[in-house]
Parts: C-alpha cells; structure tokens; sequence
C-alpha cells in the first residue's frame, strides 16, 4: 500500500469515528463553544460542525440552492474519482456493483419506500420533467397544481398543454399561508370529473410547509394521481413516502442531503408504473429504472451517496428534523425583534418549513441584499417571487446561533438600522 492511500485511508476512518463519537448521546446539558446549547438529544453540534470544509469564517446558509457535503462525503468522491481515472474497467465495475447493491437499496430505505421504485436521475427537474411528459392524459384532461411551484416543475406542464391541449389549473395560494384547512378547502374545490393528476410542491422554495398527506388522500380518494416535488424536504426532515401517499415523487440530493452534485431520485410507486410512460427507450428492467435517463452517468458522485446518507443517519433524521426547527425559530425571533423588517415566513411549524426563511427589507431588494451579504462571506439567496422582494436564509443542522446573529449584524449594517 503506498503511503499516500494509507494515510487517506486512515484519515477517513478517523473521521468516521469522530463522527460516530459526535453523534453519541451524552448525558446532561451543556453550553457547548460558541455558545451552542445542547439539545435534549445531546447531539455535540459544534464537533458535526467540524466535519465541514467551508473556509474559515464563511457563513453558508444557502443549502436550499446547494449543499455542502461533509468531510466523509468529499472524501468518498475523491476515492471513487480516483479509482475511475487510475483503474477505470476495474472502478466502474466496482462502482456500478455498489450502486446496484447499497447505493439504490440505501436511498430507498431513507424514502420508506421499495428499491423497484426508485430511479436515479441528476436531479429533480429530470424527474418533474418526467411526471409532466408520462402521466397518461388526454386532450381536455385536467391537472391541478398551485401558484407557488417552482419553475422546474410547472414549465413542463405549461408545455403539455400546449402541445397536447391538457388543461392546468395554477390554484392562485397566498404567501405566506394562512392555514392548512384553507389550503385543502382551495385546492379541493378545483376538483372537477376531468381533474387526473394534482401536482405540487412539499416544500415551496419560499419555504411553505405544504398537508402532503391529506393532499394526496384528496387525490387517491378521487382517482386522481399525485406527483410530489420534494427538492426542499428531503434531508431537511424526515420524508416517508408510503406514509404520505403520493404516486409520484421527485427530488434533488445535493441539497439538504449533502450529497455531491449531479445526484437526485425519482419515485414511482409500484402500483402506476406500467401507465407511467414518460418517452425514454428502456424498456427493462420492469421495475422504477426503466424511467432512468439512458446513457453514461457519474459513478462517482452516486457512489457517494452511501456515505452522505450515512451521514444523515447516523446524526438521526428526527434530531437533524429538530435542530433545524430550533435554528430557524430563532433566525424568526431575531428577524421579528428587529425595526424595519418584515418576516413573511409563517411562524406556525404547521405551515413552515424547518429550514427555510424568507424576510423583506422594505426599501431594499432581495438581489441587492444578497448581493451585499454575500460579499461579506455570507451565503444567502433572494426570493423575487409570489409578490416578495426577498431575502431567503435555509439553516441547516451545521449552522450554528452565532451565525445567525453574525449575519443579522451585517444586514442591520446594509441597511443602516
């Protein structure tokens, strides 16, 4: 073994365990540095913290866009890069095998979900591009969805209906929502003897906490497919498909799972599948893979998935599910303390997100103050959409108070207050 892959190798095993020891439960509460507190679970945050790579005194809060993979799930990619450019018969042989073998049975067990559902795609838009061209629909056929779906998602049915005469009812919602009884009663009166697919997202990119299950038990109750974009759910909180209900279900892992870019999944349930026909020239396997994008893909970024589903599990999606709760409660009760302000993101758990905030500065546009947080070393995004000129925070389980506190110092700066 030459010295350079056994020091990797020790190098990665000593991250493993530091992580295994970080997520132990310790007993007691403490204030851990940086003037964290432990949370009930006893999760040590700060020593997680450690296994990301971000510069020093950077502050990222943008996994909403795209995450930051851990140390473990750099280097996993590093290896498998490696292996496919010395040895590339042998790596994608090996590659493919634990693709085949870990990789999807992994991924669909973190969805609650069976392997001959799951397909991988780069993406999410693949596979909501996939929903829009497959679902069997006809000239007249209607198709419900919401004003707040991102344009990945809606272009596709945009583009349906022009070219095959399908009819999409964009439900106007308020930003932000009112009330999840409000949100079932505006969307269940759409439904009409034509309504055959109701698409929508589970988390808005503005951060809005969707009744996916009570959704799609309006639908399966009229006969009605249900298509899920997930890009914003999964990874930031438990996500269990069976339970939710739903027929179909795209999402991105490069987001708040923290895997490498270039990686997303697409659920079919079992039970549509053989109706399912989104125009791709496979026709085996008979299971969820048949709807894969043909063609060479990157062995190494899903290879690397293992490792950053691991990652999440051995933290716990339930402990991640809460921290993030607790870290954008309060970015809120800070944002709303502060003169000149105004939080849009709904402050009830039942109608927001865990992880994404979104504010406006009345006077000051969202691109600008992106723009002038982001040159201070503040990764945020703008949300210019749903009648917002806004700022949009996505707090993860890695970030910390002092970030939070750090970086509403720096927008009372910009903007003088």
């Amino acid at each position: 073994m030459s010295k350079d892959r056994g020091s990797a190798r020790t190098g990665t095993s000593s991250r493993r365990r530091f992580l295994e020891g970080t997520v132990a439960t310790l007993a007691g509460g403490s204030v851990l540095a940086g003037g964290e507190i432990r949370s009930e679970t006893g999760i040590d945050w700060s020593g997680i913290r450690k296994q990301f790579l971000l510069k020093p005194g950077t502050i990222y809060l943008n996994c909403a866009s795209i995450g930051v993979p851990p140390a473990p799930v750099v280097d996993s990619l590093t290896r498998n890069r490696r292996s496919m450019a010395t040895d590339p018969v042998g790596a994608k042989e090996r590659l493919s095998r634990r693709i085949i073998e870990q990789v999807r049975p992994s991924l669909a067990e973190f969805l609650g979900v069976d392997p001959a559902e799951v397909a991988f795609t780069q993406n999410a838009s693949q596979g909501l591009q996939s929903i829009a061209a497959g679902i069997p629909l006809k000239r007249g056929d209607e198709v419900l969805t919401t004003s707040h779906e991102h344009p990945a998602g809606i272009r596709p049915w945009r583009r349906r209906a022009q070219r095959d005469g399908i009819v999409v009812h964009e439900i106007p919602m308020p930003s932000p929502l009112p009330s999840k009884e409000e949100i079932l009663e505006r969307i269940s009166a759409r439904f009409t003897p034509r309504t055959r697919a109701l698409f929508f997202c589970q988390v808005t990119r503005g951060g809005l906490l969707n009744p996916v299950r009570e959704l799609c038990a309006l639908a399966r109750e009229r006969g009605v497919l249900s298509a899920v974009d997930g890009a914003q759910a999964v990874g930031m909180m438990p996500v269990d498909l069976r339970d939710l209900g739903c027929d179909f279900f795209a999402a991105s892992l490069h987001k708040w799972v923290l895997a490498p870019a270039g990686t997303g999944v697409f659920y079919v349930r079992r039970g549509v599948q053989d109706d399912f026909s989104p125009g791709l020239a496979l026709e085996e396997p008979a299971d969820a893979r048949r709807f894969q994008m043909p063609g060479t893909f990157g062995y190494s970024p899903r290879a690397s998935l293992c490792d950053a589903i691991a990652f999440l599990r051995n933290i716990g999606l339930d402990r991640i599910d809460a921290r993030n709760r607790q870290l954008s409660d309060y970015l809120k009760e800070r944002l709303a303390s502060l003169p000149r302000i105004r939080l849009i993101s709904a402050r009830s758990p039942g109608l927001s997100s865990p992880g994404i905030t979104i504010f406006e500065v009345p006077g000051y546009g969202g691109m600008a103050l992106r723009a002038g947080l982001q040159e201070r070393g503040i990764g945020v995004d703008d949300h210019v959409r749903d009648g917002h000129d806004a700022v949009r925070i996505a707090t993860h389980f890695f970030n910390t108070r002092g970030e939070i506190d750090r970086s509403l110092s720096v927008l009372q700066e910009l903007v003088g207050a």
